[in-house]
């Protein structure tokens, strides 16, 4: 049980005791972002009370373990279809197997082995569509609605959607040199006027979202760059770059593999997932710049929407809140899995054409 766990014990004891009257308890909720955002996974904590009884937590952590497991399945199979490579399905597999980041969570009365199974489950649908095997997009975007109200950072998902309708859709594929700048670009300008806003959050011209928008703001006032890792704290901004610059931290450290307060043991287990996955990602994302991938289109372009999902969490992360233990950082893990295994594959094709 985390801090959180004990605040969504309560609701979804709450959600039973009023026969699941969510106005009321939507009313009663005092917390730092829309409660309606959890409503579904208080919901299923309020199920296994009602079948489990004291032991629903048990019957959560059972749940998430049947998460994990098919999160790891749909990884390796996404991988080995979209490269015809067996051993980019293993590399998969054993970055799984060490992905400790993922795993961690599965003992814990939370939302996150479900949710990156959720966030993962919708991609690879988007992944069907854009391959030409799957049809229409209204079931998955009504899944990607409810991963909204089953976890507030589930809005990033709508976006990502957005992209891969689009890479399904358009019939030139633009070179990863022309996407570039405008990516840059557009990030840029977000960054820009989200430390605006956070250096006076009155600038905020709406009541709605003012509660979140002043929770964001404290965390800048202080200098906040990683939830709790005070090592990673800026001195209190005060100018315009002040604060672009804690964004622009929190966006590296987003993809951080450790922290200064993390054991010998810890670092060990982290690089080990980490320094292979994002030296084989960075394999595959070099090869796709010089646009020699040797990838089909269509592949191509479920990559580019694995890439775009990255970003997008990257981005909002780094403006929004790098949480403490990286738990945030969890729905693009399965991303960088499968862009470390077309890097496998992309060296076993050099190999085998020399």
């Amino acid at each position: 049980m985390s801090p959180d766990s004990f605040v969504y014990a309560h609701w979804s004891a709450r959600l039973v005791d009023t026969g699941f009257d969510y106005p009321l308890l939507v009313a009663e909720a005092n917390t730092d972002f829309p409660s309606i955002l959890y409503a579904l996974f208080a919901t299923l904590l309020a199920a296994l009370r009602l079948i489990l009884g004291s032991e629903w937590p048990a019957g959560l952590v059972a749940i998430n373990m049947i998460a994990h497991v098919v999160l790891a399945t749909l990884i390796v199979k996404l991988a080995y279809r979209l490269t015809s490579s067996a051993a980019a399905g293993w590399a998969a597999l054993v970055l799984v197997l060490l992905c400790y980041d993922l795993f961690r969570w599965v003992p814990f009365v939370l939302s996150d082995a479900t949710f990156a199974l959720m966030a993962f489950a919708i991609f690879s649908l988007a992944a069907d569509r854009i391959l030409g095997s799957g049809r229409g997009w209204s079931s998955v975007l009504v899944l990607a609605t409810g991963a909204v109200f089953y976890r507030p950072t589930g809005v990033v998902l709508l976006p990502d959607l957005a992209w891969a309708v689009y890479l399904s859709r358009t019939r030139k594929l633009f070179p990863p040199r022309r996407l570039l700048p405008v990516a840059l670009a557009a990030a840029g300008t977000a960054g820009l006027l989200f430390a605006w806003l956070m250096q006076d959050p009155a600038r905020w011209p709406f009541q709605a979202a003012s509660s979140v928008i002043d929770v964001v703001a404290r965390g800048y006032a202080a200098g906040e760059v990683v939830s709790g890792r005070f090592g990673t704290y800026h001195s209190q901004p005060n100018s315009l770059s002040d604060f672009l610059l804690i964004s622009g931290d929190r966006l590296t450290h987003f993809f951080a593999v450790g922290a200064g307060e993390f054991s010998r043991t810890h670092w060990i287990v982290s690089a080990a997932f980490f320094i292979p996955c994002y030296s084989l990602a960075a394999i595959f994302l070099i090869a796709l710049w010089r646009e020699r991938p040797h990838f089909d289109a269509s592949v191509r372009k479920v990559f580019l929407a694995a890439i775009g999902a990255v970003v997008a969490y990257a981005v909002f992360h780094g403006l929004v809140q790098v949480d403490f233990d990286w738990r945030y950082r969890n729905p693009i893990l399965p991303h960088l899995i499968l862009l470390a295994a077309a890097g496998v594959a992309v060296v076993e094709k050099r190999v085998v054409a020399q």
